[in-house]
């Protein structure tokens, strides 16, 4: 039970505190004779009864072996060994350390960078005093580098460096391949190389352009909490509001089943899903003040152009005011810019085998969407309203009758637009409805009382019960779980879509919050217009003539637009000359807005014919040129769709699940 006492380990310090009751002035005069150090310093260091302790300790030891201590160098070095050192660290091991400073040069622990490893060496070591080979490979002994090997050294990191060459990323380069370098010489050596070379770049000039780039950061991020604060806020008061004024919610969603005149007004305007007419063309700001969406406007035009991928500008639809008005598309280039995931979704009712030029308006735009933006894209093919609301159709193969078959026709059509099949889910209602998709139906279902469907879209008791569930369908795929598999859960949902389909997408929005979802985003268009005239949009039930099909040759696109095409212009060619064309009532010129790409050719169109330096013959050939390529390209794209392309697009494989295939392929 004999303990042998042993006071080099178990009490380190001994030695090293007797060694301090040397007075303060005495211990001040040798650090600054011996070891170097600045007066102020010396005093700090001084008055430190625990740094003096230490450094007289070691300074003891160097006059017992001899040693003689030079200010410049092992004296310097001696002081940093002693203030360094942690308490724990044994008188045996400072002694150790204290010989290699004293050592012939290869064999010496002799620069600051030495010193300094040397120490973080045995501060952390658990052997004391530590191992002679693993010290002197900790702190470098014999390998500090000859002024080749750093010259060498300094080259290799200026040909790293070349492209973007800055003074201290060569010499932190350097320290890396030799940490041993004493610092006096890396710098030397760097300076000496890159001393009157013009593409060194300026670290001041650097900084600033650093911490401008860090303050722009700030700002922004600032920015974008601001924002996710008041979205969050919105989507509160939102659902706080919607149980409670259900009644008056219902008034405000209402679709305008006829809207009634403003103040002042005579014109009137009925804008439902199923109708469309307004006296002397529809009044689109007053849609915006009826509906209660948001006017597109530059600001958030240049935010939509700075997320588009390399290659595209933005769309003439855009340009032109064609896609006019939003619901939270700012909110979705928010999400953009933050890197989250967003879907595309977007329709078609199948209730003509052929489509028509307004059909493809909302395709063309979100194919550009899907490209521009790299997008997933959901397609729903309601299938199912249109056999509800239209008594004539059947659920069969005919081919005047038939919903199956016009869906096929149909589904081929939108892939010939040149959608990715990698990213575009195309669905039928009729099909598809099931799983995830109906448990999203049924829970939109329960949200919505019977009155407020009647308000929102002018149901009454000659609507059969179908037509009343009906837009539960609707609304469910702008909900990404009704897709599980296919996009991210957490996916945001932007809708591109005529004006006139807002009236289900004001009631998913109003009942999102409710059901813990996200709200989606609207980017409305306007309306294609009628060959008639622009107070109602195109549709095939005006009769064959008087609409433009995919499936026309360029004869019959001629003798549509010359014989149907309504002219804003008067009707002799000396009054036209007088006093020119009104171009936003004529209808060839207005078709031109969509489809002619050329800002420019556009213009000079507008300009030459509103002055009536410009016949309507001219701009009606222009147009029919314009037409017979889009659908003759389109025609051409279509022969090439397989059946397989078909499947392909009406099916995907879920993640860890069986593949969704369509049952009508």
């Amino acid at each position: 039970h004999q303990h042998q006492h042993q006071p080099n380990q178990r009490n380190p310090n001994n030695s090293i505190m007797a060694a301090a009751e040397a007075s303060v002035v005495d211990v001040e005069k040798e650090l600054v004779a011996l070891l170097g150090m600045k007066q102020k310093t010396a005093e700090e260091t001084a008055r430190n009864k625990k740094n003096s302790a230490a450094l007289r300790y070691l300074l003891d030891q160097a006059k017992e072996m001899g040693a003689t201590l030079d200010p410049e160098t092992t004296g310097k070095r001696l002081a940093l060994l002693g203030t360094s050192l942690k308490p724990n660290v044994t008188e045996d091991t400072r002694k150790l350390l204290l010989t290699y400073l004293f050592k012939p040069e290869d064999q010496a622990i002799s620069s600051h960078e030495q010193v300094n490893a040397a120490v973080k060496f045995c501060n952390a070591s658990s052997e004391q005093p530590p191992a002679i080979e693993a010290l002197e490979k900790a702190s470098g002994v014999g390998q500090v580098p000859s002024a080749e090997d750093l010259a060498a050294a300094v080259t290799a990191a200026i040909e790293e460096h070349k492209e973007r060459l800055v003074e201290r990323q060569v010499k932190q380069t350097v320290v890396k391949k030799l940490p041993f370098a004493p610092a006096s010489d890396v710098n030397a050596a760097v300076q000496a190389q890159l001393e009157g070379r013009d593409d060194v770049i300026d670290e001041e000039a650097l900084k600033k352009e650093k911490k401008a780039a860090q303050k722009q950061k700030r700002k922004e991020e600032q920015r974008k909490k601001k924002e996710e604060e008041q979205r969050k806020k919105q989507e509160a008061e939102a659902a706080a509001a919607a149980a409670a004024a259900e009644a008056a919610a219902a008034a405000a969603t209402a679709a305008s089943a006829t809207a009634a005149p403003a103040e002042g007004q005579e014109k009137t305007q009925t804008v439902t899903p199923w109708e469309v007419e307004a006296e002397g063309g529809v009044d689109y700001n007053r849609l915006i003040d009826e509906f209660g969406c948001v006017a597109i406007d530059e600001d958030l035009l240049r935010r939509f152009e700075k997320q588009l991928k390399p290659g595209f500008t933005v769309h003439r639809f855009l340009r032109r005011g064609i896609f006019f008005s939003h619901r939270d598309l700012d909110h979705i280039l928010t999400q953009l810019e933050q890197g989250k995931d967003v879907y595309l979704y977007t329709g078609r009712g199948p209730s003509s085998g052929a489509m028509h030029l307004g059909h493809m308006i909302p395709f063309m735009f979100t194919k550009y969407l899907q490209e521009a933006l790299g997008l997933k894209l959901v397609v729903q093919m309601t299938d199912d309203e249109k056999f509800l609301f239209k008594e004539n159709l059947t659920l069969d193969d005919d081919p005047k009758t038939g919903v199956d078959h016009m869906l096929r026709e149909n589904v081929k059509d939108i892939i010939a637009c040149g959608f990715d099949p990698e990213n575009t889910f195309i669905f039928s209602d009729l099909d598809y409805v099931g799983g995830a998709f109906y448990r999203n139906i049924v829970r939109v279902q329960r949200c919505i009382k019977l009155s407020r469907a009647k308000a929102a879209f002018g149901f009454d008791d000659s609507y059969n019960i179908g037509q009343i569930a009906y837009p539960a369908i609707q609304c469910a795929p702008s909900f990404p779980s009704s897709f599980p598999g296919f996009m991210s859960e957490d996916a945001y949902c932007l809708i591109p879509c005529a004006i006139d389909q807002d009236p289900y997408f004001r009631l998913t929005r109003d009942l999102a919050p409710r059901l813990k979802f996200k709200k989606p985003a609207l980017i409305h268009s306007k309306f294609f217009p009628a060959m008639t005239g622009a107070s109602s949009k195109m549709s095939s039930s005006v009769g064959t003539e008087k609409t433009v099909f995919l499936t026309d040759n360029r004869d019959e696109i001629k003798q549509k637009i010359n014989d149907y095409a309504f002219s804003g212009a008067p009707n002799t060619k000396k009054e036209l000359e007088e006093h020119g064309a009104n171009t936003e009532i004529d209808v060839p010129y207005q078709y031109l807005r969509f489809f002619l790409e050329d800002d420019e050719e556009l213009a000079t169109i507008e300009r030459e014919y509103g002055a009536g330096r410009m016949m309507t013959g001219q701009v009606k050939a222009k147009l029919i040129d314009v037409l017979a390529e889009l659908v003759e390209t389109h025609q051409a794209a279509r022969a090439k769709v397989t059946q397989e392309d078909v499947a392909t697009f009406m099916s995907y494989t879920p993640t860890g699940g069986a593949a969704r295939k369509s049952s009508l392929v």
